[in-house]
């Protein structure tokens, strides 16, 4: 992700603006688009001239080894079951279970490196060799 712009360089657009420059000599003297120094100007109108702080995540709702052992103890129930009792969108589940590096299908558990320990096949696998 690009960093941002600092406040100093902001500060100095909008001072070079307000001095009667043209947006255009603003974008070839400091190297910024167009829309940049708009969005700044929009930014200064409503005084949110420094950068935004919303660039911290939020907690996950799903915690691996919660989730790990929710699987492992209730290994029937669908996505959308396991997303009510996380509180979570079942997409997030899914995504989170393949993050984790699990395999799963109802009533079945494991991870990649066990299937391969095992010896276990995947259903396409089996199909081919059949």
């Amino acid at each position: 992700m690009a960093k941002a712009y600092s406040l100093d360089l902001r500060e100095k657009v909008m001072s070079f603006l307000s001095a009667g420059k043209k947006k255009r000599e603003a974008m070839e003297v400091f190297g910024l688009s167009l829309k940049t120094i708009y969005r700044w100007i929009k930014r200064k109108e409503k005084g949110m001239l420094a950068e935004s702080k919303n660039n911290v995540r939020k907690p996950r709702k799903l915690d691996p080894e919660k989730l790990r052992e929710y699987i492992k103890n209730h290994p029937g129930e669908t996505l959308k079951q396991i997303g009510t009792a996380f509180g979570a969108n079942p997409v997030s589940v899914f995504a989170r279970i393949r993050q984790l590096g699990i395999s799963y299908e109802r009533k079945s558990y494991y991870t990649r490196s066990e299937m391969k320990k095992s010896g276990e096949h995947s259903r396409n696998s089996l199909a081919k060799s059949k």
